[in-house]
């Protein structure tokens, strides 16, 4: 579970009761903010889960998930790079260092997408398989459903693509036989700039027609990505598996007689830059750049080994049947233990979301003419038991440069960075409770102060009442 799961919930709610797709968000108590459902299908798939199963629905759904992303990416490496071992091992690396993709959010539906749509490329230009096109075409109509906000990492992914097939046809690029940069022998070459005019409108073959093409930006800028951990640029040396695929391909590229083809040098270092840019593209090169990355370690193996090393490795894997029932019993008994150990826990973490509070102010506060101040991260917990909210983690809709004129999560950090007098913003807006942690700045001031009363209090949280508020 995250943040966004326990806002996907009502949201699929009164899109399944609705049936419809109005563009204005109805879970806080600001009035006509637009909201852009970035992922409907993800809302009413977690609310037909959550309605049927509760958490564990969900739960078992995202390991099913994570499954499938799992194999996809296993068979994507084993296509490109022809070596079984070399897939294993890096499948392995790159889904343990991916977990923060596999929780239920819109990220684990575009990411299944796109290691689909890299499998998909490969399949079309690589082995020639034109079935692959209209493949590529439905991962788009796919993608522009469950997460629009990363309709455009769909293209960026075929560039590579795109830039070794032009570089290839000019003829003053010509690369000699000692260059250790080499081209690809793709087929269906047409094929790719036809895909990519096509996909370009797939981005209106949605109930939100064209946000696809503005999200992304949207998301981008405001002061959201000023705060949140996930927009925040990454420091090299504090990514361990990013730090090992740099050194990896800037050693094995330059210092090395290694042939590596050229979209497999732009896949790298472009999402190298990428990954820099914010801790959460990170996922980008561990999922999909990690393909690359293992193509240009297998041609290494092969330019240093003696011929067929890597297929001789991979038979003899293959023909130990001991080695093959120690793996498979290890991950089972490992993957039912765990299993097994969170299949029973609560699934909502009492330290990070006020469950205790919720029920208290839902059983003693008219939710109906209430205006209730809280934090940022559990604010969807607070929409999933029907309580409007002041902010929560669509950090994008309480900005400027989403909703004009709207300066709520501005206002937000003010207060939590004790920036202002809370009571300017509180004024502002009409508060008259306060849901906070005990530890927030404005809790040290707020107790103090002879307009709010305690009315609840827990380890973790505490909410306050204005006085005479009804008034």
């Amino acid at each position: 579970m995250q943040n966004d799961t326990f806002f996907y919930i009502p949201i699929g709610k009164y899109i399944a009761e609705t049936k419809t797709i109005d563009g204005i968000d109805h879970w806080s108590f600001h009035e006509n903010l637009r909201f852009t459902y970035p992922g409907w299908v993800c809302n009413l798939v977690s609310y037909f889960l959550f309605s049927s199963f509760g958490f564990k629905g969900i739960y078992i759904f995202v390991i099913l998930l994570t499954m499938l992303i799992t194999i996809v990416l296993f068979n994507t490496l084993l296509k490109s790079n022809k070596s079984l071992i070399l897939s294993l091992i890096w499948t392995i690396i790159s889904v343990y260092f991916s977990q923060g993709v596999f929780a239920y959010r819109n990220q684990i539906y575009s990411f299944l997408v796109f290691i689909l749509e890299l499998f998909a490329l490969d399949g079309l230009l690589e082995r020639g398989k034109k079935r692959y096109f209209w493949i590529l075409i439905f991962l788009s109509i796919v993608l522009v459903n469950v997460h629009d906000t990363l309709y455009p990492i769909y293209f960026i992914i075929m560039l590579p693509y795109l830039a070794e097939i032009i570089l290839s046809k000019l003829k003053i690029f010509h690369l000699k036989e000692n260059y250790k940069i080499k081209f690809s022998n793709f087929k269906n070459q047409k094929y790719l700039i036809l895909l990519i005019i096509i996909c370009i409108f797939t981005g209106f073959l949605t109930p939100l027609f064209g946000t696809a093409y503005t999200n992304m930006l949207e998301c981008m800028s405001g002061v959201s990505t000023d705060f949140i951990m996930e927009l925040q640029p990454v420091n090299l040396l504090d990514t361990d598996l990013l730090l090992f695929f740099v050194v990896i391909s800037i050693v094995i590229i330059g210092f090395t007689k290694t042939k590596i083809k050229l979209k497999d040098l732009l896949f790298v270092f472009g999402f190298i830059v990428f990954s820099l840019m914010a801790s959460r593209n990170i996922y980008f090169m561990y999922l999909i750049g990690t393909v690359s990355v293992c193509n240009i370690f297998a041609e290494f193996i092969r330019t240093y080994s003696k011929e067929n090393f890597l297929e001789e490795l991979d038979t003899k894997i293959c023909n130990s049947k001991i080695l093959i029932f120690f793996i498979i019993f290890f991950m089972m008994v490992y993957s039912i233990y765990n299993f097994s150990k969170k299949f029973v826990r609560d699934y909502v973490d009492d330290l990070s979301y006020p469950i205790e509070a919720t029920k208290w102010i839902k059983e003693n506060i008219d939710l109906d003419e209430a205006r209730i101040w809280n934090g940022f991260n559990y604010g969807s917990y607070l929409e999933l038991n029907g309580i409007k909210v002041f902010v929560d983690s669509r950090s994008g809709m309480y900005c400027e440069e989403v909703n004009e004129g709207v300066t709520v999560l501005v206002d937000w950090l003010d207060v939590q960075n004790g920036r202002v007098n809370f009571k300017e913003i509180f004024d502002k807006y009409e508060i008259t409770h306060c849901l906070i942690f005990n530890s927030d700045i404005v809790n040290q001031y707020i107790y103090y102060d002879d307009n709010y009363e305690l009315v609840y209090q827990d380890d973790i949280f505490s909410i306050y009442e204005k006085k005479n508020w009804r008034l």
